[in-house]
């Protein structure tokens, strides 16, 4: 008999410790697979990876894990509120939460910017609505683009969906769009790295400026509280800061 409670409860000591160890592995998703924001999924190569690792600095009793997820699945599972974890490197307007009413958010991780990037050879610069008519342009398929949602709307402006930001890229080199829409740090990875520099050009009006932050379901706001207040801090912030300029992102 005591030795069925003593197996009883060594079991019962085993079960707390794994569910405490899954408490404490956290998932931080993302859908945006490329660089630098990822380099490599497989080798855990690129920014993503690099502020997860900060954040988990900051919290040694905690452990995030970046997780590549389609933005589709994400998105139904936010809907259905099942989404067991919280997402890096989104914004408000992209999620229909402005207000910041659906959901909880973190402070701002780093400013980012999406650029208008056409072929030298025929270069596109955005000065108003009028530009865009007539035009052919490439986005990511899923993602969304305020600026240009209005011209599309009315018929004036041509949408070419692609995988990737680096195959709008090389639809922009082969000239087969007026423009595409790339984020910043991604055109200057693809330039740097394949001597794109004098076959591309930008627009002097960028397409939007925006802050990228974590997003948390409001469920799971009392695993992430920790988190929170981590991004808040200024020691936190002044490491984001440095991290952000190592990977030639401008504040």
């Amino acid at each position: 008999m005591l030795l069925k409670l003593f197996v009883l409860g060594v079991f019962a000591l085993l079960s707390m410790s794994v569910k405490s160890e899954q408490l404490e592995r956290l998932s931080l998703f993302t859908y945006h697979n490329k660089p630098p924001y990822i380099e490599s999924l497989a080798d855990k190569k690129g920014l993503y990876f690099d502020i997860v690792n900060l954040l988990n600095e900051f919290q040694p009793k905690l452990q995030y894990e970046l997780v590549f997820m389609s933005k589709e699945q994400i998105r139904q599972q936010l809907e259905r509120n099942t989404l067991a974890g919280a997402v890096l490197g989104v914004n408000p307007l992209w999620f229909d939460d402005v207000e910041q009413q659906k959901f909880v958010w973190s402070d701002p991780l780093f400013y980012d910017t999406d650029e208008f990037v056409s072929s030298i050879k025929k270069p596109f610069d955005y000065q108003s609505q009028a530009s865009l008519h007539g035009k052919k342009y490439g986005g990511v398929e899923g993602y969304y683009y305020p600026k240009l949602a209005e011209a599309e709307r009315r018929e004036k402006l041509t949408r070419v969906d692609a995988k990737s930001e680096k195959e709008l890229l090389e639809l922009i080199l082969q000239q087969k769009l007026d423009f595409a829409v790339v984020s910043r740090p991604t055109f200057f990875y693809f330039a740097k790295k394949n001597g794109w520099w004098t076959s591309l050009s930008l627009s002097h009006q960028s397409h939007q400026k925006y802050y990228r932050a974590i997003l948390i379901p409001k469920d799971n706001k009392y695993l992430f509280g920790p988190l929170q207040k981590t991004t808040g801090s200024l020691p936190f912030k002044k490491y984001m800061k440095e991290l952000v300029s190592s990977y030639h992102i401008p504040d």
